[in-house]
């Protein structure tokens, strides 16, 4: 009976390993992304409207959202 319980936790371990290495995969590439792709594509847009004034501050506070996103989502997924 202990040999069969040894077993289950092992195999159980191994399960969470592999959830493990699939929550860093999809959170590389998910910082890869906002990092990468879109801060700076929507930093261009942003700098190619011409906006002034309060649309522009608050505009340009997106690509600031996105970094917090990213945090968020970096602690989420690490959090369990």
């Amino acid at each position: 009976m202990s040999n069969l319980l040894h077993k289950k936790i092992r195999k159980e371990n191994k399960c969470n390993k592999g959830a493990v290495v699939g929550q860093i995969i999809g959170l590389t590439i998910a910082i890869i992304v906002i990092v990468a792709v879109s801060i700076p594509v929507v930093d261009q847009v942003i700098t190619e409207a011409n906006l002034t004034g309060t649309t522009a501050t608050v505009v340009g506070l997106i690509p600031m959202f996105l970094g917090l996103a990213a945090l968020v989502i970096t602690t989420a997924i690490l959090s369990g």
